[in-house]
C-alpha cells in the first residue's frame, strides 16, 4: 500500500503524466519503454533493466518482446512470428507463466537463491548480478476467443518486468510505485499498438500505398480520384481442373504458392496489390512524375514479371511430384478510377476504368497466342527496354485494333 507521502511524490506525477502525454502523441512502443526506463532512473529507482512485451493480433507476427538496457542506454525491439508462441523456449518463460495463469504480480529475488516458479532466464540474469525481478500482467480482459485455440483466453495485455542488480533488491515503495504505473503504461502501450495493428491491417489487406490512404482520411464512399498508373494482371491456368484433382487444402497450398511468385513479385518491386479475384491477381504501379516516374514503373513492373516466372520455376524444381502450374501475364498503362466504391457500410479500395478492363482482356491473348506475358502498346511506349512485337490484335470491348508485345524471351515465333 502507498503512503500518503508517496502518493503525492512528483516522481509518481511526473512519470505517470508524461505516460498519458505519449499516449496522447502515439508514441512507439520502443520510445515509451525506453522513456519509462529513463523516467525511472531519473526517479532514484536502481534499474538496470526493463522488458516488455505481450501477444499481437497480427497477420504475421505474433508477440512483442522490447527490452531497455539500463547500463548502456539502449533499446532492442523485435516483432516475433506467429510460431515463436508455441515452442518451448516462449513457454518456459516468466512471460507466458504470467499471461496464461492470469498473474498481475509477482516478485522473484533472484539475489538470495532459488525461487517458484523457476525459469531458464533467471540463470542468465543471476550470472548477469541481478538481484531481484519483478514481474506485472495487465489483462485486457476481453471476453472473446483466444488469439490461438491452442492458447488459453484472456492472454491479451501488457507484460513487464523490471530488474536491478542492487543489494538487497528494490524498495517496498518502488514497488508500489511500479504497481500504480500499471495502468497508464497499459493503456499507453495498448493505443501504441492498436494504432500499429491498423496500419498492419490496412497494409496487408489494402496494400500500403491504399492503406496509407485511408488513414490519411480516404474514407468516405466516393472518396478518390484519378491516377496514372502501370496496372499488372495475373491469372492461373487450368484453375478449374486442378481443384478437380486436388484435396481441398493441396489447392489452397498450390494457390498460395502462385500468389507468392505472382503478387509477392509485386510487392517486392514496389507495386501494390489491390484484389486477389479468385485465382487472379490486379495489381498497380502508381505513377507520380517527380518520385514515381512511368518509365520506372514500367521497369519496376517488367521486373516482378520476370521475378513472378522465375519463382514459379524454381518451385517446380523442387519438388518433381508437386502439382505444378502455370499462369499468364498482362500489363498496360493508363488512368484509373482509384477509391472508396460500395455501399454505406461496406467499402473497397480499388481501381475501374477502360484501362482495368484493357489489361485483363489483354491477359487472354496469352492463352490464345501461346506466350506467358503480354504487354499493349501504350506500356511498351514508355517501357525502355526490348521487346518482341506480336501484331495487331482486337481485345473484347474495344472497336479498334491494338498493337501488343511480349518479352523477346518469350517469343517463339
Amino acid at each position: 500500500r502507498m503512503t500518503k507521502e508517496f502518493s503525492t511524490s512528483p516522481m509518481f506525477d511526473n512519470l505517470g503524466n508524461w505516460l498519458i502525454e505519449q499516449g496522447i502523441r502515439e508514441a512507439s512502443v520502443e520510445e515509451v519503454v525506453q522513456g519509462f526506463g529513463r523516467g525511472l532512473v531519473d526517479a532514484g529507482v536502481s534499474v538496470n533493466r526493463v522488458s516488455l512485451g505481450g501477444l499481437l493480433l497480427h497477420p504475421v507476427f505474433g508477440a512483442l518482446d522490447v527490452v531497455w538496457n539500463g547500463k548502456d542506454d539502449t533499446i532492442n525491439s523485435q516483432m516475433m512470428p506467429r510460431s515463436v508462441v508455441t515452442t518451448e523456449e516462449f513457454r518456459n518463460s516468466p512471460f507466458f507463466w504470467a499471461m496464461s495463469e492470469h498473474v498481475p504480480f509477482r516478485r522473484f529475488r533472484l539475489g538470495e537463491g532459488a525461487v517458484t516458479p523457476d525459469f531458464p532466464i533467471f540463470e542468465r540474469l543471476r550470472s548477469e548480478g541481478v538481484t531481484d525481478y519483478l514481474l506485472f500482467f495487465e489483462s485486457y480482459d476481453r471476453k472473446l476467443d483466444p488469439i490461438w485455440a491452442d492458447l488459453p483466453s484472456g492472454m491479451e495485455g501488457v507484460i513487464l518486468s523490471v530488474s536491478t542488480c542492487r543489494k538487497g533488491g528494490f524498495a517496498g515503495m518502488e514497488i508500489a510505485y511500479l504497481q500504480a504505473m500499471m495502468r497508464p503504461l497499459t493503456l499507453n502501450i495498448k493505443s501504441s499498438t492498436t494504432h500499429e495493428l491498423s496500419r498492419a491491417l490496412l497494409d496487408t489487406y489494402l496494400g500500403r500505398y491504399s492503406g496509407n490512404r485511408v488513414l490519411e482520411g480516404v474514407v468516405e464512399r466516393g472518396d478518390g480520384g484519378i491516377i496514372d498508373c502501370v496496372l499488372f494482371y495475373s491469372d492461373l491456368r487450368d484453375s478449374t481442373k486442378l481443384a478437380e484433382n486436388l484435396p481441398l487444402d493441396g489447392y489452397l497450398s498450390l494457390i498460395n504458392k502462385y500468389f507468392d511468385c505472382s503478387a509477392g513479385a509485386v510487392t517486392d518491386h514496389g507495386g501494390e496489390v489491390l484484389k486477389f479475384i479468385g485465382n487472379a491477381v490486379i495489381a498497380i504501379f502508381p505513377i507520380d512524375l517527380q518520385n514515381r516516374p512511368a518509365v520506372d514503373m514500367c521497369r519496376a513492373a517488367i521486373s516482378a514479371a520476370r521475378e513472378a516466372f522465375g519463382r514459379a520455376a524454381a518451385l517446380s524444381g523442387q519438388n518433381p511430384e508437386d502439382e505444378g502450374f502455370s499462369f499468364g501475364l498482362s500489363l498496360h498503362l493508363g488512368q484509373v478510377m482509384y477509391g472508396n466504391l460500395g455501399t454505406e457500410r461496406r467499402l473497397d479500395f480499388t481501381v475501374m476504368g477502360p484501362a482495368v478492363n484493357q489489361v485483363t482482356r489483354l491477359e487472354g491473348l496469352c492463352k490464345t497466342m501461346g506466350v506467358p506475358t503480354m504487354m499493349s502498346e501504350g506500356f511498351q511506349a514508355q517501357f525502355n527496354g526490348n521487346t518482341a512485337p506480336l501484331g495487331q490484335h482486337t481485345l473484347p470491348g474495344l472497336d479498334h485494333d491494338i498493337a501488343v508485345y511480349t518479352l523477346p524471351e518469350f517469343d517463339t515465333r
